[in-house]
């Protein structure tokens, strides 16, 4: 499966299941297409002794549940916990929709993406996840929160769309890695785009 299109400013940040390809496009200025930055996502499962005790330095965001109103707030001490982002003044608005929904806003056809953030609107979030519940969730929406961050701190803003699109999706993938890692779960995240092509579409 693929993603058609990423439109990086309007900035939509995508994050999807296994093996999605990814294309970002900002306004007036074309950048590297999808099949070209293909793999660029692989989920694995593995065992994770001993990094659970690891947990209590994220406060509630590795608790096995959360209610919907200790969701965010705890995501977001963690965030201050294992990244340079520290604490948010304000939160993005979290819109939970059907698949089809995520569909339409990221791909325009049939794909496996999951979440969203787009500036000035917040993050949507497909109605089948379970953070409250789900470390992985959580992990899919923590992701989608460092974009926000991205985004509201101008993060790598002065880096070509491409290149800013590319360093901020590695940062995000890090610090969910980090996140997965430390709460013990025995899911965890890989990326790999291919740089070259911001480098091609900068010639």
């Amino acid at each position: 499966m693929s993603l058609r299109r990423v439109v990086l400013a309007g900035v939509v940040f995508v994050l999807a299941l296994p093996l999605v390809t990814i294309a970002a496009q900002s306004a007036g200025q074309s950048v590297p297409d999808a099949a070209e930055m293909e793999p660029a996502r692989s989920y694995g499962k593995h065992a994770n002794d001993g990094s659970i005790t690891s947990r209590k330095y994220l406060g509630n965001a590795g608790a096995e549940e959360l209610s919907e109103a200790e969701l965010m707030p705890a995501l977001v001490a963690a965030l201050d916990q294992i990244s340079k982002y520290h604490r948010l003044v304000a939160l993005p608005e979290i819109i939970r929709v059907p698949h089809e929904r995520i569909e339409e806003i990221v791909c325009r056809a049939k794909c496996a993406a999951l979440a969203v953030y787009r500036p000035g609107e917040g993050i949507y979030l497909d109605d089948s996840l379970k953070p409250e519940t789900s470390l992985f969730d959580r992990s899919i929406l923590l992701h989608e929160l460092v974009h926000y961050v991205q985004d509201m701190s101008g993060a790598h803003a002065d880096m070509k769309p491409c290149l800013r699109w590319y360093q901020r999706e590695q940062e995000a993938y890090a610090i969910q890695k980090i996140f997965l890692g430390m709460t013990g779960s025995p899911t965890r995240v890989g990326y790999s785009a291919h740089k070259s092509t911001c480098d091609e579409a900068s010639k």
